[in-house]
């Protein structure tokens, strides 16, 4: 069953929203009035962060920008990911020198994943997929494509063949070390069960899966003030009054219709992953990194570090914690 066909896809946010997607990824709208970077420089110590950081911002695509400004605190902690990333790779490597891989679902022109497989000189090499046709132009323009490859479909087209014919991977294929969803879910629905589902049997025994959510709240009132921090703290350095405004009524309802409880969230994850983690917050937007192999997540745990998040963003303390199954 192709994409297109797919009930799943048919009905998702996804397919309603791919005319205003295809707008963002060509930059005809919502482009934010200035360069995406952190404010909080100084706060970051560790050298090599930075210069993950300055890899990942200077070739981001259009689309991949207007997520950078619209997410309180997320190009400091997608740069805090990719260096920890590399240092756990670095590591594993020294027993089994093969090449790792990381699958970035749903995840605009990969903007993301193009940096972490520079940066890891090649020891990460990398997927993206998107449903977003325009995504390809800016991928193609910046990928290195000896170690990053682009997949245009929805994950939910994305079959065992298209992974390792993209990453190079000989056959049998054990699955992929890490898994990145880019908050792609919510435009899919509220069934994160089918969802976990689907992408957990591409994970190797031993991989990690990195899932970003935009989570609902149970007291709505708790949930619309923290979407107000994000808006005036945040995208205002960004996008004027009336661009936040317009993409409240156009888009978000359509992404809030996907979305969950964080409780829900660890409820089906645990259905698929014996250990779990929450490790950055930022407003109403989650990370989680969960794993099958309790010694592959400590050691991650260990060498990620606390994460930086700019001042008034962060609602969880502390921030770095395993979850309790349900």
């Amino acid at each position: 069953m192709t994409t297109d066909s797919n009930p799943a896809f048919v009905d998702s946010a996804m397919n309603k929203l791919a005319d205003y997607f295809d707008d963002l990824a060509n930059g005809r709208v919502q482009v934010p009035k200035q360069p995406v970077t952190t404010r909080i420089r100084e706060r970051i110590q560790d050298d090599d962060v930075r210069a993950y950081h300055d890899l990942l911002v200077t070739q981001a695509g259009p689309l991949f920008s207007h997520f950078l400004a619209s997410v309180p605190g997320i190009v400091e902690e997608l740069s805090r990911i990719g260096v920890a990333l590399d240092r756990y790779t670095r590591e594993r490597r020294k027993k089994d020198e093969r090449n790792f891989s990381l699958w970035e679902i749903d995840a605009f022109d990969g903007s993301s994943a193009r940096a972490l497989a520079k940066y890891s000189n090649g020891a990460i090499r990398t997927l993206t997929n998107s449903p977003n046709k325009a995504n390809q132009q800016h991928f193609d323009a910046h990928a290195d494509k000896e170690i990053s490859a682009f997949y245009s479909g929805s994950f939910l087209q994305i079959t065992e063949d298209i992974v390792a014919d993209s990453l190079g991977v000989d056959s049998p294929f054990f699955g992929v070390d890490y898994l990145y969803e880019m908050a792609a879910f919510q435009f899919y629905g509220r069934n994160r069960d089918e969802h976990l589902r689907f992408v957990s049997r591409f994970l190797r025994e031993d991989g990690l899966a990195f899932f970003l959510e935009k989570c609902n709240q149970s007291d709505i009132q708790e949930y619309e003030r923290r979407e107000r921090v994000k808006d005036e703290k945040h995208k205002s350095h960004y996008f004027s009054e009336a661009q936040i405004a317009w993409k409240r009524e156009a888009m978000l309802v359509q992404m809030e219709n996907g979305q969950i409880l964080f409780s829900d969230f660890v409820e089906a994850a645990s259905r698929y992953f014996s250990h779990i983690y929450v490790i950055w917050n930022g407003t109403n937007f989650y990370e989680f990194v969960a794993s099958n192999d309790e010694n592959s997540i400590s050691r991650f745990i260990e060498l990620l570090g606390e994460p930086f998040i700019p001042e008034g963003f962060c609602f969880e303390s502390p921030v770095v914690r395993k979850l309790s199954r349900p």
